[in-house]
């Protein structure tokens, strides 16, 4: 079967899975589709451009169907959490995502959608631009966060056994009262928790229209 741009694509998504970001070499994925090492760069002249493509195969079909009859601050709100969802669907897709730079149709898609929304909460084109940084910065920390935390041992367990340790009542007092809710796992509350923040921000900001 010939190699298409398509199966090695795929095939490095799928090796992504596997064995992570820090794994994934070319030759590696070479050796996954069962081709001469260097067979790839048929397709990809470089890991960067392979790494640019699997991220913008992440962000598709993320802007499609998004109901225009909600206010503008819950259809943003819902092109963040598709964003984070985008980012979960593959072991260290933030890591991916995050390290590249692709003006690419899916990621300039998502760009214009976003800029959009906060055109039409009141901002200006460039304080809008610099919004849309703003959440993607957010979305994309956050799920970093998520996806190191899901790969701890043992749950995080020890993680959290330190981080109540080091905690001192005299030192410490914000975070020793809220210590319940510095380690508990409740990445969805915290991410909304997130979010709302930074909207209700460009409502102020653009005199809460």
């Amino acid at each position: 079967m010939r190699l298409t741009r398509d199966h090695v694509l795929t095939a490095a998504l799928d090796l992504l899975d596997e064995v992570g970001l820090d794994g994934l070499t070319m030759r590696r994925l070479a050796t996954a589709l069962g081709v001469k090492n260097g067979a790839t760069y048929w397709h990809f002249p470089s890991k960067q451009a392979l790494l640019e493509a699997m991220a913008e195969a992440m962000l598709a079909g993320l802007t499609e169907d998004l109901d225009t009859r909600p206010p503008w601050h819950e259809r943003a709100a819902e092109m963040a959490r598709r964003l984070r969802r985008a980012l979960l669907s593959r072991r260290d897709g933030a890591r991916v995502f995050s390290g590249v730079f692709f003006p690419l149709p899916n990621a300039l898609a998502y760009g214009e959608t976003m800029a959009g929304l906060l055109r039409e909460a009141g901002l200006s084109g460039r304080d809008a631009l610099w919004a849309v940084d703003t959440l993607n910065y957010f979305v994309v920390g956050h799920v970093i966060e998520e996806q190191l935390a899901a790969g701890l041992p043992d749950g995080g367990a020890e993680a959290t056994e330190r981080l109540t340790a080091a905690l001192d009542p005299v030192r410490h007092p914000n975070l020793v009262a809220a210590a319940d809710d510095l380690t508990a796992p409740h990445p969805e509350q915290h991410f909304e928790h997130g979010l709302r923040l930074i909207l209700d921000g460009v409502r102020l900001t653009a005199g809460c229209r």
